[in-house]
């Protein structure tokens, strides 16, 4: 007799991974203050091969909130909801139950609430127990940024990263280690931009492109100089290591500085730093 589990499919494990996460239904029904929403999705790149390398998997779900929720900042929205998509070959329990222990503390850090999701088992389009997760948030407008003017004079405000956060792991591979390469989960911004809403006029996520590729994004077509402070060590390290000019560099990784905001005036963020003027 052919069972379902016999095609590498275990639908009992799968439902002793979700019983403890309290997700009930088909759908999520959310009661909103505003009409006014923002959704974003993404993902954390080739970030998940440094973590099988590694066997670290309790940060990468960190790693997908920020990711997403982050976004959501740019727009001036507060994160609200959340839903994860994860999809493997074989289902590893305890591999799974500290992705998702990662996403809960990633949303309890975003302010938002894991509301659903999927979990694909899906074997013969992933090896074994390889996996690749999605992530999607929902926010809701606290203020609108793409109401506010820029003006030439207005500062570029860097917010510090934790790292390179999970983007350009792909080139990291190539010239670290495996195991020498930073798993740090993406810092989440909710309380540093939430906190200061109203003195802020733009926010990018500093995430592909990096640097220069993101502030582009929020500047209405203004031009902009960029006086980044001396690298540390690590971020040093790596620059030589690239042997590409600091443009480059600065196209590829965040260079510490996670999030920019464009502002009249410093904000009272920790370590934020005036890096750039708006011409």
């Amino acid at each position: 007799m052919t069972i379902y589990k016999n095609s590498g499919v275990n639908t009992e494990l799968a439902d002793e991974f979700i019983k403890d996460l309290n997700v009930e239904g088909f759908g999520a029904v959310i009661e909103l203050p505003t009409n006014k929403i923002v959704l974003s999705t993404d993902g954390v790149g080739t970030k998940i091969l440094v973590a099988e390398a590694q066997n670290k998997f309790d940060t990468i779900g960190i790693d997908l909130v920020a990711m997403c929720t982050n976004d959501l900042l740019c727009q001036g929205a507060k994160p609200h909801s959340f839903l994860d998509y994860y999809a493997t070959g074989k289902l590893n329990l305890k591999k799974s139950k500290e992705i998702m222990k990662g996403i809960l503390k990633g949303c309890d850090m975003a302010g938002c609430k894991l509301v659903g999701g999927e979990t694909a088992e899906l074997p013969g389009m992933y090896e074994n127990d390889k996996f690749d997760l999605a992530g999607f948030a929902l926010g809701v407008i606290r203020k609108d940024f793409s109401k506010n003017i820029i003006k030439g004079g207005e500062y570029l405000i860097g917010i510090p990263s934790s790292g390179p956060h999970s983007n350009g792991f792909s080139l990291l591979r190539k010239l670290l280690p495996i195991d020498k390469i930073p798993l740090t989960p993406t810092k989440i911004y909710t309380k540093e931009i939430i906190d200061n809403i109203y003195n802020i006029k733009a926010c990018a996520h500093i995430t592909g492109g990096g640097i220069h590729g993101n502030i582009t994004r929020i500047l209405q077509g203004y031009q902009y100089t960029l006086d980044l402070p001396k690298k540390d060590d690590w971020w040093s390290m790596l620059f030589s290591l690239c042997k590409i000019d600091e443009y480059q560099f600065e196209n590829i990784f965040n260079c510490g500085w996670g999030m920019i905001c464009i502002a009249d005036n410093e904000l009272p963020i920790n370590n934020s730093k005036i890096i750039g003027t708006v011409l």
